[in-house]
């Protein structure tokens, strides 16, 4: 398959695209339509218009990441909905707006929700509006629309994946742009609908996106990147034989392998390495290898999931996101990742401005006695020394051992010593000294392994909650808590996990949009 060789950023026709993207899903029913003929007149002709359209669905998901150019007054709400929900992280018990996300005392007009949720169905949106554009007279060749096909149907289907993860199927799906501006709302789909969709479309991305991008193009979705996702999407579907066929072809054939040891993984020094399948691309100011535009989040974002600190010198000042006891203790302190997720005794801390100090004592900076360490440390030395305060190490949102953990969890029951196995080549990759996972344990107890290595594996990545949630057992891990904490509400403020849909949508659609029953 031919692979187009032109620097994702380049041109500034591409800033200026996702610019007029912007404006037009910020303007009013006046200004659209004029605005939208400049965009189907002039940018959806030549290979380098796609292009840019396509790479405007990827600037959506630097928006959920990250407080970016696109959505500067942003306090990362992404991470309100998938970190501070989930068993291994508390709030400071000052943050109050917070602490209600831990507890899950939720509205459905909270902002993390309608932020969310607008950015999901903004990266969908593009995404169509590239489908549709195929279609029309344009100047690309056979093979070239059918790569951008892939690409388009790949980033649809990663949205609405998002969606499923938060709203089950039961909020809008979407396949194809809203033209007409009478009626401008979207109903609910259906889990069954959403499920055939994300794995239609993630079906054709595998079939027609190149198995690799030249280095221009890093970071762009792949074939083995949509099979990996059908695998994950199956899973989260529960159907795990389904699953398990994509996991064994990546596992088997696929291009990844473990990194030598753990704190590599994160390691500003080897974004996009042989572990990643999918990253969220960000780029310094000076670095033009970027998706779209030079978008950043906050120094200390990876410490603080984007939160500016009140003092650069304190460690903990606005730093609401802090690691629980309960995970602490789940974790050895010899563990390589007890030292990369969180900051310890002993640790060298950088300030984003070329100094740097040793803690001596976590109880000062926290009421928990942990902080958020991951994706930081000594990155932000790396990091500062050209761009002070800005971090802009890419997000690693799938990764070679996620997959092979959910590949060992599609065999616990069907061949027990290869999940085995698989657990233990991510477990003593990252713990060189850990004591294997034995051979011949039982289903129930080999499951517990699985679940355990993929708490400490995947710490503060956004999947715990997700984990627990399609496990059946969130009820029982967030009551576990309430010995030591306050009592959450997990039971009456999600539907089985699910969150609730905006208010602000639903009252937008005039009815036509219901809340999830129960909410």
């Amino acid at each position: 398959m031919k692979i187009i060789n032109n620097n994702l950023v380049k041109t500034r026709s591409y800033s200026l695209l996702v610019l007029l993207f912007m404006l037009a899903n910020g303007c009013n029913d006046l200004d659209l339509q004029p605005l939208n003929a400049v965009l189907e007149e002039n940018f959806f002709i030549t290979e380098t218009d796609f292009k840019g359209a396509t790479l405007a669905s990827y600037s959506s998901m630097q928006s959920l990441y990250a407080t970016t150019e696109e959505n500067l007054s942003a306090s990362n709400e992404w991470w309100k909905l998938t970190i501070m929900t989930e068993d291994n992280v508390t709030a400071d018990p000052g943050n109050l707006g917070l602490l209600n996300y831990s507890k899950f005392r939720l509205l459905s007009d909270d902002n993390a929700f309608s932020f969310t949720y607008t950015i999901i169905y903004q990266g969908v949106h593009r995404a169509n509006l590239v489908l549709e554009k195929l279609k029309e007279d344009n100047e690309l060749t056979a093979e070239e629309k059918l790569q951008y096909e892939g690409e388009a149907k790949f980033l649809r289907a990663w949205f609405h994946f998002q969606s499923f993860k938060l709203w089950g199927g039961h909020a809008p799906l979407m396949e194809n742009t809203l033209k007409d501006f009478d009626h401008l709302a979207a109903g609910n789909s259906t889990p069954e609908a959403t499920i055939a969709l994300i794995i239609s479309d993630f079906k054709f991305a595998a079939d027609n996106l190149p198995d690799f991008w030249d280095d221009q193009n890093t970071g762009r979705a792949t074939s083995w990147a949509a099979k990996s996702y059908l695998g994950k999407t199956h899973l989260y579907n529960k159907d795990l034989n389904a699953a398990q066929p994509f996991f064994r072809d990546v596992y088997n054939n696929g291009p990844y392998s473990l990194m030598p040891d753990y704190a590599s993984v994160f390691s500003y020094d080897f974004e996009n390495n042989q572990e990643s399948i999918f990253e969220i691309q960000f780029a310094s100011n000076s670095d033009d290898n970027g998706w779209v535009l030079d978008d950043f989040h906050s120094e200390n974002f990876k410490a603080t999931q984007g939160y500016n600190r009140g003092s650069d010198q304190d460690i903990d000042a606005g730093a609401p996101y802090r690691p629980t006891a309960e995970y602490a203790n789940a974790s050895a302190m010899e563990d390589p990742r007890y030292g990369t997720n969180m900051y310890k005794q002993g640790d060298t801390y950088y300030d984003g401005y070329g100094d740097s100090f040793v803690i001596e004592d976590m109880s000062d900076f926290s009421d928990t006695g942990y902080l958020l360490k991951k994706y930081r440390g000594e990155n932000i030395a790396k990091m500062s020394a050209t761009n002070e305060v800005v971090d802009y190490n890419n997000e690693r949102i799938f990764r070679f051992a996620d997959l092979i953990l959910m590949y060992a969890e599609t065999l616990i029951d069907s061949d027990p010593a290869l999940a085995t196995q698989l657990i233990n080549q991510v477990r003593l990759r990252s713990f060189p000294g850990a004591v294997p996972v034995a051979g011949g344990l039982s289903s129930t107890n080999l499951t517990k392994a699985l679940r355990l290595e993929r708490r400490l594996e995947l710490a503060f990545e956004g999947h715990r909650y997700f984990d627990l949630v399609r496990w059946g057992i969130a009820q029982e891990t967030f009551d576990a808590l309430t010995e030591t904490h306050e009592g959450h509400l997990w039971s009456s403020k999600t539907s089985n996990g699910l969150f609730p849909i905006p208010q602000k949508e639903i009252d937008r659609s005039g009815g036509i949009l219901k809340q999830i029953p129960g909410l």
